[in-house]
């Protein structure tokens, strides 16, 4: 005769156990899911600065990116994980000059005091940058979309990188006394390894001086003063405008009248059909390249130009 009672205890302590194994298996995940607790939070609005900032923080900080690969950062939607991340923050670094205005929203609605503007949790990289193309005449919107205060992609500069780099050892520091002498070494690392794969770059592109670079966009214009590079003009007529039969007609003329050989360099979130044409009329080289960190192998702020210079002297 089947007992009853004994069938529903063994049910009853299946279940338990099972469920004290889930339990048990939860708390597992979570413990190495989550955050060391003395780890400094870091929100970075690029991989590009996220990859700098690991490399000053190592084990005492999470970093993580709002953006993540190679993105057009003039079409950037907010979201909420955004503000998620945000409110997390201890430290939040921005590119600024007036391109990432959306991230002020992101402060706002977030409502994490740590990061507000004058705080040591709020990084504005722009700050010490030597800006380029600072227009020197009112604006309007009849001339496109031209940054009031000057190109923004200034980290395509590797010795900038460098001027980013002491930004975020000195606010972490801030935030975490006690290991400002790790964020020093750090630096000292990074910056010494930057300056010298950065000769290194620049005697790799000697193979190039020679050559007149044409772009879609001036996103290049700091990678083309860090390494002496020679551009001439870019496939849009005005800053965000698309590309004209006309304006190219008098590219082409303009082209005529030098020496080549010649390049167009486009980011990869560009429309390459219209690069790739141009380059075909005027008998240049074509290359697409990512200038962001976290688009196919570049996974380093190091891999970035090791990527863009071979890039360049295929």
């Amino acid at each position: 005769m089947r007992n009853l009672f004994l069938e529903w205890v063994h049910t009853r302590m299946s279940f338990n156990k099972s469920r004290a194994f889930l339990v048990a298996m939860l708390l597992w995940v979570g413990a190495f899911s989550q955050p060391m607790a003395d780890q400094i939070q870091v929100v970075a609005i690029t991989q590009d600065f996220a990859s700098i900032a690991q490399e000053i923080g190592g084990d005492l900080v999470e970093v993580q990116p709002l953006i993540k690969g190679s993105r057009n950062l003039h079409h950037v939607t907010p979201r909420p994980s955004m503000v998620m991340k945000v409110k997390r923050a201890d430290l939040l670094i921005r590119l600024g000059m007036g391109q990432d205005s959306w991230i002020d929203g992101l402060i706002q609605v977030a409502r994490n005091a740590r990061v507000f503007p004058g705080e040591h949790g709020y990084l504005d990289a722009s700050v010490p940058i030597r800006k380029l193309e600072i227009p020197d005449h009112d604006l309007d919107g009849s001339m496109g979309d031209v940054h009031q205060h000057g190109n923004p992609h200034y980290w395509l500069d590797p010795y900038n990188g460098v001027l980013i780099a002491a930004q975020i050892r000195d606010h972490l520091s801030q935030l975490s006394p006690e290991n400002r002498s790790e964020f020093e070494a750090n630096y000292q690392r990074f910056s010494t390894e930057l300056e010298r794969k950065a000769k290194v770059w620049n005697d790799q592109l000697l193979a190039v001086k020679s050559q007149i670079f044409i772009t879609y966009h001036k996103v290049w214009s700091y990678f083309f003063e860090a390494f002496n590079l020679t551009s001439i003009g870019e496939l849009e007529p005005l800053p965000g405008i698309a590309p004209s039969i006309r304006h190219l007609s008098a590219l082409k003329e303009q082209v005529s009248e030098l020496q080549g050989p010649f390049v167009v360099l486009m980011a990869d979130y560009y429309p390459a059909p219209a690069g790739r044409g141009f380059a075909k009329q005027i008998d240049a080289r074509f290359v697409s390249a990512a200038p962001h960190v976290g688009e196919g192998d570049i996974d380093h702020y190091f891999d970035l130009f090791d990527t863009l210079v071979q890039a360049v002297l295929k």
